[in-house]
């Protein structure tokens, strides 16, 4: 092989490469800027099921939606808050990442686990935008919406 026959291969292989790089950069301004943080929380939201599961979806919960979750996440879980401390996201304003794994759980593995449910097919995690920590673990056989199965 010439060293211009390999030269143009090797400048033909960067051009492919490049290109199909570009393809994969087609992210829009506002999904960058909604769902990205809750991309760069998904290491605290695996760690805190312990590793177990398979994720499923993400979500950014913003401002006043946030106390909105609150009853969602424990009307799935099936349970009933008696106190603060056990509700997920008690007096929180602030915008948070909510992520679901799938599969079987033990919970003695389990970081920040709230209410009484202790099976389930989903956990539910949920970790502060701003914070990157881990506020809640939820159990659950049934994604609150805006999660979806994939």
């Amino acid at each position: 092989m010439t060293a211009g026959r390999s030269r143009r291969l090797a400048v033909a292989a960067m051009l492919t490469l490049a290109i199909g790089l570009t393809g994969c950069q087609k992210v829009t301004r506002s999904v960058t800027s909604s769902v990205s943080p809750c991309f760069r929380v998904l290491p605290q939201a695996h760690d805190a099921v312990g590793g177990q599961g398979t994720f499923v979806d993400v979500a950014r919960i913003r401002g006043r939606g946030v106390a909105g979750l609150a009853p969602r996440l424990t009307a799935t879980a099936s349970t009933v808050t008696t106190s603060t401390s056990e509700a997920p996201l008690a007096g929180t304003t602030r915008d948070v990442c909510l992520v679901a794994y799938k599969g079987t759980f033990n919970v003695d593995r389990i970081q920040h686990l709230r209410g009484p449910n202790r099976q389930g097919h989903y956990a539910l995690v949920v970790v502060g935008v701003r914070s990157q920590l881990v506020r809640a673990v939820v159990l659950t056989n049934v994604l609150p919406k805006p999660l979806h199965k994939h």
